[in-house]
């Protein structure tokens, strides 16, 4: 049982390594502007954490049958070989680490996506904006008005 939830928090390290990678790989795409590699890499980031909480599902279903007041792996590592517990230990210590840096990861992406979608929006209301017919500009027919300056006479049939 010890070495099932060893092999979990293992495949949980390998998976948010990747999960990293990954990351910063979405960054260069979105610095190099190409939405399409962003798009397939944002799927491919979906399907791990998919996997990567089933796993994690898995992990606390080893904690349970271990011992089923456990909740976590700290309310049981005290009874692992010492070897095991410290192996444990320094997994779950590398997963914190690695996701912390996945979380920094995330919202440089974050604030980077957002600042692309601000500079297309604002250019694309400006551009709208000078597209815009201004108010009087053409007349009836088409053709571009002039403006008459104070009243007038007004002449035509009954």
């Amino acid at each position: 049982m010890i070495a099932r939830m060893l092999s979990n928090l293992d495949r949980q390290m390998r998976a948010v390594e990747l999960m990293r990678a990954l990351q910063a790989e979405e960054f260069a795409a979105l610095t190099a502007r190409d939405p399409e590699a962003v798009a397939s890499l944002e799927f491919s980031i979906q399907e791990l954490l998919r996997q990567l909480a089933a796993e994690r599902l898995g992990l606390h279903a080893l904690y349970a049958a271990f011992d089923p007041s456990a909740k976590r792996l700290f309310d049981i590592i005290d009874r692992f070989p010492p070897e095991a517990a410290a192996r444990a230990r320094s997994l779950h210590a590398a997963i914190d680490a690695a996701e912390q840096a996945c979380a920094k990861q995330a919202g440089r992406t974050y604030a980077m996506a957002l600042g692309l979608y601000d500079m297309a929006r604002n250019g694309l209301d400006n551009l709208r904006g000078l597209l815009a017919p201004k108010k009087d500009v053409y007349g009836a027919k088409g053709r571009m008005a002039v403006g008459q300056a104070g009243p007038r006479l007004l002449s035509g049939r009954l």
